[in-house]
This record gives structure tokens, C-alpha cells and sequence, in this order.
């Protein structure tokens, strides 16, 4: 038994945790290598999350600059799935509190690489030129990281999901696979341990109670009743006195409340 089994049935870890780990045990089969690699970052974690005290913080930093530092990793978003079908955000690094808080929780309906990666089960790596043509979507979310050359989200399913900003464009095989979700079980079980929930730039839990029903803001309220019209973005930052990025924001958050893929659905529904 290795050290990670080891700790994970010392420490009464879930039966899909353990049964992750044994299998990326039994994948290892002495063998050295990037398997070895692999349950050597999975027990450096499964040790680091014992130890008393962890925060969010901590755990997402720690990921970063070890857990997937192999893998060249300059940003972490961490996320779990909500009953009402939204993927909510609950710990990163690498992207400013306040730029998440602005993507808010995004609708299972939105056609964008979380979505995709949690409804068919699959790690999506997703390359820098061939983002905006896969999923034009991303071009509605600000503060996005500008320099990185691939996008990989992995779901760890029922809970939710790990996505990587990188550096490098990794081999997904069954082996970094195996791992990736060896490491999203881990992380799950410590972040559902503590009741995590995302934190915004006010060091405050994010208040989701408006969009969970279906309420749209006083602003959001008069965005809509605009874009009904057919004003763009820039018309309607321009007749409301806000910024661009703004009004870009909050029809993001429009479409997540309506539960509507974008603009395009969202008049189709105000048609029927």
C-alpha cells in the first residue's frame, strides 16, 4: 500500500476518492516516469490538506505552484455545481476576486468549456487559437488572462469542476486524466469538508439569493428592456452612463438568470 492509499483509508476519504487513487496506484505498477510524478503530487496534496487550518486560499495557491506546476499552470477556478443548474465559482488564483464575481454563476445552458466538460463527463483542453471560433461566448467574459496557450477544464462529477490556465498544451491521456481527477476528488472532499463557498473582493460570500430566483436587478431590469429593443452593448453603456464592460457584465448575468444561451435565444423567448 502506498503512502497515498495509505492516508486516504487513514483518513475515511469517500469511496470515488479512494477509488481514484487505486487506480492511478495500480497505473503506476512500478513503473517511473510521469505516473510516478503524478501520485507523488497526489500524495504532497492529500498531506497538505490535512494539516490544520487550510484556507481556500492556501489550497487554490498550493495547486498552482505545486500541485500543477509540471503542467505550467498560471491560474486555477474551482467550481461546483449547483442544484438549480448553475456552475458557482468557490475558490481561484491567478484571477482578481472582483473579475469572477463579475462572470457570476454561469447556467449549464451557456455554450462555453465548463458546460461542455461537465455534460459529457470529459476533460476539454481547449487551445488559445481556436477558443473564440469553439466558443464565441468567451469574448462576453472580461479580465480573461491574455497571455496562455491553453484552457483545460475537468469535471469531477456530481460535485463540480477544476479548470487550468496554462502555459504549455499538456497530453491528455488516461494517465493525466486519471490524475486530473484524482486531484478535483481531493480538492471536492476538502472544499465540501469546510462548506466553502466563493468570496468576493469584500472578503463577503457572494449573495446568489436574486439569481437562484430568477430576479433580475433594477439595472439588469432596464439592460434587458434595452437589448428587447435591439441596442448593442455600446448603445446601451452609452444611454445608461455606464462602462462598455459593464453592461457587458451584467448581460452575462441576464443570461445566466434566464437561463438562455445569449442574446439570440433570449429574443426568440420574447417572441413566444
Amino acid at each position: 500500500m502506498t503512502g497515498a492509499i495509505a492516508v486516504v483509508m487513514a483518513q475515511d476519504y469517500p469511496t470515488e476518492l479512494t477509488s481514484h487513487v487505486r487506480l492511478l496506484t495500480d497505473t503506476h505498477g512500478g513503473r517511473s516516469g510521469g505516473v510516478a510524478v503524478s501520485l507523488s503530487e497526489v500524495e504532497k496534496l492529500i498531506r497538505f490538506v490535512m494539516n490544520p487550518g487550510i484556507s481556500n486560499a492556501d489550497l487554490c495557491k498550493f495547486l498552482v505552484l505545486e500541485t500543477f506546476a509540471h503542467s505550467k499552470t498560471s491560474a486555477l477556478y474551482i467550481a461546483e455545481i449547483t442544484e438549480d443548474g448553475y456552475i458557482a465559482p468557490l475558490g481561484t488564483f491567478g484571477i482578481p476576486a472582483q473579475v469572477v464575481a463579475g462572470w457570476g454563476n454561469i447556467s449549464l445552458s451557456v455554450d462555453a468549456p465548463f458546460t461542455d466538460a461537465v455534460k459529457t463527463d470529459k476533460v476539454i483542453l481547449l487551445k488559445r487559437e481556436d477558443s473564440l471560433q469553439k466558443y464565441p461566448s468567451l469574448a462576453n467574459y472580461d479580465g480573461i488572462p491574455q497571455k496562455w496557450d491553453s484552457y483545460l477544464v475537468c469535471p469531477i462529477l456530481p460535485h463540480g469542476l477544476i479548470a487550468l490556465t496554462l502555459d504549455s498544451t499538456p497530453k491528455v491521456d488516461h494517465q493525466f486524466d486519471l490524475f486530473l481527477r484524482t486531484v478535483g476528488a481531493i480538492v471536492m472532499h476538502h472544499f465540501k469538508r469546510h462548506h466553502s463557498t466563493f468570496q468576493n473582493g469584500n472578503n463577503g460570500h457572494r449573495d446568489s439569493s436574486a439569481k437562484k430566483s430568477g430576479v433580475l436587478t433594477n439595472r439588469q431590469i432596464t439592460i434587458l428592456n434595452l437589448m428587447e429593443k435591439g441596442l448593442s452593448n455600446p448603445a446601451i453603456a452609452e444611454q445608461i452612463g455606464y462602462s462598455e464592460s459593464l453592461v457587458r457584465q451584467e448581460t452575462m448575468s441576464i443570461y445566466s438568470t434566464l437561463n438562455v444561451s445569449g442574446r439570440k435565444e433570449l429574443i426568440e423567448r420574447k417572441k413566444e
